[in-house]
């Protein structure tokens, strides 16, 4: 089970489809799935990517979730640029 995104207290960023896009596809050569977020932050030059390699498409969506929760639950907290 996921849990998080009551946002850990406070948050100063909401990821949604207004400044966040996800995407999930499938190497056929390294035979894995390869994902990437990419957000904004409001303020000039402030775009973030995270990525990641799964070996199933389940957990690659899992791992897209639980990223963009955590992107929620620790922006713009030092956490955030430690973990980045």
């Amino acid at each position: 089970m996921i849990t998080g995104s009551g946002n850990s207290a406070f948050s100063t960023v909401r990821l949604d489809e207004h400044n966040c896009s996800a995407e999930l596809w499938w190497n056929t050569r390294l035979e894995e799935w390869h994902w990437r977020i990419v957000w904004e932050d409001g303020c000039p030059w402030g775009t973030h990517m995270h990525t990641g390699i799964a070996p199933t498409r389940m957990k690659a969506r899992a791992d897209i979730v639980k990223t963009m929760i955590w992107i929620e639950d620790t922006w713009p907290r030092y956490e955030y640029f430690e973990g980045a």
